[in-house]
């Protein structure tokens, strides 16, 4: 068995996002474990129970990217980790939506909220719907009533 890991300093990930690249490698030839976790101490604790706790993991603060690879062999383990981090740097996870560059598509909003909102997301150029929502039935109790029955 060859254990491999990688720290990366400052490195937030989500964690379901994290769960999924974890899972996508588990089922490689070779792998018995693969791991993607942020340094928190609860994974830290998870870490360790897996076996895949070092000294260096131990130290990693929680906003530290974690990566983690038990393999038959040392070669495994090496490539799988260089994968890990290329999917994990290039912001894919294996999921829905996986490679799409949310942060430069176009942002569209659906406010529910105060028209100071959607007036200064209109000034910034963003697309935004305005929901005007209001207390059902502007609080005439027999019409809240009925309301409360059609539910």
């Amino acid at each position: 068995m060859a254990l491999k890991y990688t720290i990366k300093d400052n490195y937030y990930q989500d964690a379901l996002r994290l769960m999924r690249i974890s899972k996508s490698f588990r089922d490689k030839e070779g792998v018995k474990k693969a791991v993607t976790v942020m340094a928190t101490d609860k994974a830290k604790f998870a870490l360790k129970d897996a076996g895949l706790i070092t000294e260096e993991i131990n130290q990693a603060r929680g906003s530290d990217l974690v990566l983690a690879v038990e393999a038959d062999s040392e070669e495994i383990a090496c490539q799988v980790l260089k994968e890990m981090e290329q999917t994990v740097s290039a912001g894919e996870s294996g999921g829905a939506g996986a490679g799409e560059d949310v942060l430069n598509q176009e942002l569209r909003v659906i406010n529910v909220g105060l028209d100071i909102f959607k007036d200064a997301l209109l000034s910034q150029g963003v697309n935004v719907v305005q929901v005007d929502w209001e207390v059902p039935a502007k609080g005439d109790e027999k019409i809240i009533s009925i309301l409360k029955k059609m539910y």
